[in-house]
């Protein structure tokens, strides 16, 4: 027994190669990489559901406004910040009054959408934004207004300025998806019916 117990003594202690502990490291750090695009792609389907809900209460919200006050309520998308030589993002939103004696007091604070996600300004994605027309009312309080901020207005009725037999919609993508040759993967649309005022969200 005695000798048993010298021979385990004696028996060599083998460690991890070098190998064995890169492939360990190689396993870990793909593990790794998996769970972050998932966290990501998760962050993202959820400001895009978020970003789609804000643009949804704000229509509502300039609705319900202009109805209450029987004035007209101007909803005014920006690109913010603006890019220079850039296509614009459009990223914020802001409800101003029109008043009688013309001027255009802000209903609220700009809506700014969360970071992850933006408006898609592509014509077939956004007709709200590339096929509107429609210039913002003079407001020389409003920094915000250039030739790529897109408005349209709800009426005292509840109704909209919006042609009535057009589709007016709004997309609202990831961030990091600005191909316009191709839809966004993780969309979500928010639809204004032009002859009631009332929005309405399409989500995959």
């Amino acid at each position: 027994m005695t000798g048993f117990l010298q021979f385990r003594d004696r028996a060599p202690h083998r460690g991890f190669s070098l190998l064995e502990m890169l492939l360990v490291l190689v396993l870990i750090a793909g593990l790794v990489a998996l769970a972050t695009e998932g966290y990501s792609t998760m962050v993202q389907a959820t400001a895009v559901t978020t970003g789609a809900d804000m643009i949804s209460d704000a229509f509502t919200e300039a609705r319900q406004c202009a109805v209450a006050q029987n004035t007209s309520v101007e909803v005014r998308i920006y690109d913010l910040p603006p890019q220079p030589g850039a296509a614009p993002v459009y990223d914020a939103i802001q409800l101003h009054w029109l008043k009688a004696d013309g001027t255009t007091p802000p209903v609220s604070n700009a809506l700014l959408l969360p970071t992850w996600v933006a408006i898609d300004a592509t014509a077939t994605h956004s007709p709200l934004i590339a096929a509107n027309t429609q210039t913002a009312t003079p407001d020389t309080g409003d920094a915000r207004l250039s030739g790529t901020t897109r408005v349209f207005h709800f009426l005292p009725d509840g109704t909209t300025d919006l042609d009535p037999v057009a589709n007016w919609f709004l997309t609202v993508r990831a961030a990091s998806q600005s191909d316009p040759a191709h839809f966004p993967s993780n969309w979500a649309c928010v639809q204004v019916d032009p002859t009631t005022g009332r929005p309405q969200i399409y989500r995959p």
